[in-house]
């Protein structure tokens, strides 16, 4: 099954979800391709309304409760953190005077935390965020949410200078600003709790799995027989005067199908024997009956020589004439 979720207005497809996918994990897919650090819900929008998913919410299970095709509804990866506080008057000098920044820690997700790779069938490792992000984080969120932070540093000063010759409502800016960065700690509590609830509920869920393992591997070695005592007891029990009479017949079987076959065997080479001198014979036969013809056919063609040569006639001596006497001598 295929979803469509949108992250930062750009639509994402996310593949391969099975029955056992959560909406933890689509979420930690997607912030981790995205690289996207911070907290995210995902947002289910159909018919006009949202449903906002919790993490442990199996994606078939919700499609089946809904009765609406996968294609029908379209997700939203939502932000879960609370806007920054606006600046305070320390903060503002801090900009004036920099100081080094205190490193955070990597990720808000917990270490152990790992997701399932819908388009590849791959279990991955925990979700680790990018070296940057603490830095990114400081630049872009100023920028997205302190649009009070590109003024100039004149109006800056001449704020400063309102501050200071308005103690009481410098006070309460103080206090709002307290409040709001106590809210952003409690909202980032909140949200732990519910990540450590998630993994509890997941160590939980292993801990069963492994007790239940544990009990039929138990189960399957008591009732296996272990120890000299069982093995004797094992051997005892075999009905070896069965087996032995069981064998002896075995073997008087083998033993009459051995003569039968070698009865069998001994009649071939007979056969084979007597064809072999029958074959021999009938070469001498016809080595026989061959010189025959041929000496019938030499006599032939002799008594065919003598015949032809009775038959042709002698050949006429002619004399020389007496008019060339003066020419030689006749011999």
């Amino acid at each position: 099954m295929d979803l469509k979720v949108s992250v930062e207005g750009v639509i994402r497809e996310v593949s391969g979800v099975t029955e056992s996918t959560t909406c933890e994990e689509i979420i930690i897919k997607l912030a981790q391709a995205a690289n996207l650090p911070g907290f995210y819900t995902l947002v289910a929008v159909y018919r006009g309304r949202e449903d906002t998913l919790s993490a442990d919410e199996k994606m078939v299970d919700f499609f089946r409760n809904l009765h609406e095709k996968p294609s029908n509804v379209q997700f939203i990866l939502r932000r879960l953190e609370a806007p920054s506080p606006r600046p305070t008057q320390s903060q503002i000098q801090a900009k004036k005077h920099p100081s080094v920044p205190t490193q955070r820690s990597q990720s808000r997700l917990p270490a152990n935390l790992h997701y399932h790779d819908m388009s590849s069938g791959a279990f991955h490792g925990p979700f680790s965020p990018p070296p940057t992000w603490n830095s990114g984080r400081e630049q872009s969120t100023p920028a997205q949410k302190r649009p009070s932070l590109r003024r100039s540093a004149t109006f800056e000063a001449k704020q400063v200078a309102q501050d200071a010759r308005t103690p009481n409502s410098s006070q309460t800016a103080f206090d709002s600003d307290e409040y709001e960065q106590l809210k952003d700690q409690l909202a980032y509590q909140e949200q732990e709790v519910e990540l450590n609830r998630i993994r509890l509920l997941r160590l939980d869920k292993e801990i069963a799995e492994l007790e239940h393992a544990n009990r039929l591997a138990a189960i399957n070695d008591a009732s296996l027989p272990v120890g000299p005592a069982a093995e004797l007891a094992q051997l005892a029990a075999t009905p070896w005067s069965q087996l032995l009479d069981a064998n002896r017949a075995r073997q008087r079987d083998l033993l009459k199908e051995h003569e039968r076959y070698k009865l069998a065997l001994e009649r071939i080479n007979t056969e084979l024997e007597k064809t072999r001198k029958d074959a021999l014979q009938l070469e001498n036969k016809t080595n026989q009956e061959l010189e025959r013809l041929l000496a019938t056919l030499d006599v032939a063609n002799s008594q065919r020589r003598q015949l032809l040569r009775s038959l042709s006639p002698p050949a006429a001596r002619t004399r020389p004439s007496a008019s060339n006497t003066s020419d030689g001598v006749a011999v």
